[in-house]
C-alpha cells in the first residue's frame, strides 16, 4: 500500500500523508498531489513507516490518503487498520479506489472515510474531492460515509418531479435541475444526489450517461437493512459531482419495494446528501405517498393537451381523497406557447382554470437541442448553455438554494 518512489524526507511535518499500493500511473498521482497541496506539503509513507508515523502525527498533518487498487484481503485489511489509526489521530480520510470489490470498498468506508472518489478518474475530479476534503475537515460536517453514530450530518432538502403523462419531460426537468444545483454548490463541499425510481424503465442513467450498476437491484430488494455504506456503493457519479441511483439493468416491477424501503431509502440519501432529487414513475404506487410526504418540493409536470390535463385531474382528485395536503405541489408547464402566441395563451389559461391550478413554472421549447442533449447523454448546460429551457432551469435552481439558504437561516 506504498507509493513504488519515496521523496527525500521532508524538513517539517507534511500536510497529507499518502499510502498507495500499486497504482499504474504514479506520475498522475504525484502530479495531482504537487497542484493541491504543493510539493512541499505531502509524502509518501511506506508500508513499514505507516504505523509509526500515524502514531507520532501532529496537529500540521491535516489529511491522509489512501490510494487502493489491490483487493487482496490482507491489503485490504491493512489498509482498514491504518484508516482506524488514521482516525483516532484526528486525521481527515480520504480513499481513492481503483478496482475493488463492492465487499472491500463497503469494509474501508466504514472504517470512517470522509470522501471517496474513484482513481484515476476523470480531468478535474482529484480537485474537486480535495476541495470537498478540506470543507469536511474546516467545517467539520463529516463524521465518515461509513460512520453511523451520532447524530446525522446532514438533513437534505428533497425535490421530486412527476409527469402527469409520458413524455412531458419530468426526466428531463429533474436531470437538468440536480445538475444545475450540484454545480453551484460543488465549491462548498455540499452534495447531491439524484435517485431515479422508475424502476422499470427509468431514463436518468441514459440521459447521463451513467452505469447501471448490479448494486441498485441488491439496493432496491433489501433496502429494509440499507445503510449508507450500502446507498454509496449502489450510486453511479457523473463528472463527480453529482451521486446517481440508477434504475436498474433489468425492468423489474414497480412494488419490488415496500413502502418502508422507499422511506429507508429516501432517509438515508437525506441523510447523506445536502440536495435529494427524486424522478418519479407515472404510475402511482402503494409508495408513492412516502415520497410525496418526504418532499419538500413537488413539481407536477404536464403539457397543454387533453391527455394532460385529464390525468392531472386524476392525479389531483386522488390525492384529495387521501387526505394529502397540496401547498407543496409546485405545477410546472413544459413547453409552454411564446410570447407571441396568443391562441396557445388562452389554451393555457382555460386548462389551468379547469383544472383550478396556478402554474409555478412556465418551461419554454428546448426545441431538438434538448433531445440531441438526451441523447448524448450529457446535461444541457454542456451541450447548449444559452438553450431557453436550460435558462429557466438555473432560475429554478437558484430558488431551491435561496429557499434552502433561507430556511437555513431561520432554523439557526
Amino acid at each position: 500500500m506504498a507509493l513504488s518512489f519515496r521523496r527525500e524526507a521532508l524538513a517539517a511535518p507534511p500536510e497529507v500523508m499518502v499510502f498507495a499500493d500499486g497504482f499504474a500511473d504514479h506520475e498522475t498521482l504525484v502530479t495531482d498531489l504537487d497542484h493541491q497541496f504543493g510539493e512541499d506539503q505531502w509524502e509518501a509513507v511506506s508500508n513499514s513507516d505507516a504505523e509509526m508515523r500515524l502514531n507520532g502525527a501532529t496537529e500540521s498533518t491535516r489529511y491522509a490518503i489512501f490510494a487502493v487498487s489491490s483487493d487482496v484481503q490482507q491489503s485490504i485489511d491493512g489498509t482498514a487498520e491504518l484508516i482506524r489509526q488514521a482516525r483516532k489521530a484526528g486525521i481527515t480520510v480520504m480513499l481513492g479506489a481503483g478496482d475493488i470489490s463492492s465487499r472491500s470498498m463497503h469494509k474501508l468506508i466504514r472504517e470512517g472515510v470522509a470522501e471517496f472518489m474513484p482513481y484515476p478518474d476523470s480531468e478535474g475530479a482529484f480537485q474537486e474531492a480535495v476541495d470537498r476534503l478540506r470543507f469536511a475537515r474546516t467545517s467539520k460536517a463529516s463524521g465518515g460515509l461509513g460512520t453511523a453514530s451520532g447524530a446525522p450530518d446532514r438533513q437534505g432538502k428533497v425535490v421530486t418531479a412527476y409527469g402527469a403523462a409520458g413524455g412531458v419531460g419530468a426526466s428531463t426537468f429533474i436531470v437538468n435541475l440536480a445538475w444545475e444545483v450540484a454545480m453551484a454548490v460543488r465549491k462548498e463541499g455540499r452534495k447531491v444526489a439524484l435517485l431515479d425510481f422508475n424502476f422499470q424503465y427509468g431514463s436518468v442513467a441514459t440521459y447521463l450517461d451513467v452505469p447501471r450498476r448490479e448494486a441498485v437491484y441488491e439496493l432496491v430488494s433489501e433496502a429494509s437493512s440499507l445503510d449508507q455504506t450500502g446507498l454509496t456503493q449502489a450510486l453511479s457519479t457523473y463528472e463527480d459531482k453529482l451521486h446517481v441511483l440508477t434504475a436498474p439493468r433489468d425492468a423489474l416491477p414497480l412494488d419490488i419495494v415496500s413502502p418502508g424501503d422507499v422511506s429507508s431509502i429516501v432517509n438515508l440519501s437525506r441523510e447523506a446528501f445536502d440536495f435529494v432529487f427524486i424522478d418519479m414513475p407515472q404510475s402511482l404506487m402503494n409508495w408513492s405517498e412516502q415520497v410525496y410526504t418526504a418532499s419538500d418540493e413537488f413539481f407536477a409536470l404536464m403539457e397543454v393537451d387533453m391527455r394532460s390535463a385529464q390525468n392531472m385531474f386524476r392525479f389531483l382528485r386522488t390525492l384529495k381523497a387521501e387526505d394529502m395536503p397540496l401547498d407543496k405541489i409546485k405545477f410546472v408547464l413544459n413547453r409552454a406557447p411564446g410570447g407571441m402566441d396568443l391562441s396557445g395563451k388562452a389554451r393555457v389559461k382555460r386548462v389551468s382554470e379547469s383544472l383550478g391550478l396556478t402554474y409555478s413554472v412556465m418551461l419554454p421549447d428546448g426545441g431538438k437541442q434538448v433531445m440531441n442533449a438526451c441523447d448524448q447523454g450529457v446535461p444541457l448546460s454542456q451541450s447548449n448553455k444559452s438553450n431557453p429551457l436550460r435558462k429557466e432551469i438555473v432560475r429554478v435552481a437558484q430558488t431551491i438554494l435561496d429557499e434552502a439558504a433561507t430556511a437555513k437561516a431561520a432554523a439557526g
